[in-house]
């Protein structure tokens, strides 16, 4: 499957597939955002990708601290409209 922009999807395994199911009947889903938190002033920012997110600290200077996608529960999610 090719997307608009021309990159290929991203296929799921049936291993991971098989985990996030798991993990949904425990009420745990995948965060999808990428962090950037601004060490100096406290600061986050949220990106969708590693590229989105390396186009905006490239020529910032300060300490940053990078937080890959983790767990979240359910629950806690902002409810989609």
């Amino acid at each position: 499957m090719i997307l608009d922009d021309g990159l290929p999807a991203i296929k799921k395994s049936k291993i991971r597939k098989e985990i996030e199911d798991l993990l949904a009947d425990k009420g745990l889903v995948m965060e999808k955002n990428i962090s950037a938190l601004d060490l100096d002033c406290g600061d986050a920012h949220h990106f969708d990708d590693w590229a989105e997110l390396m186009t905006f600290l490239k020529g910032r200077k300060g300490r940053w601290y990078i937080t890959t996608p983790g767990l979240r529960r359910a629950k806690d999610l902002p409810e989609k409209r």
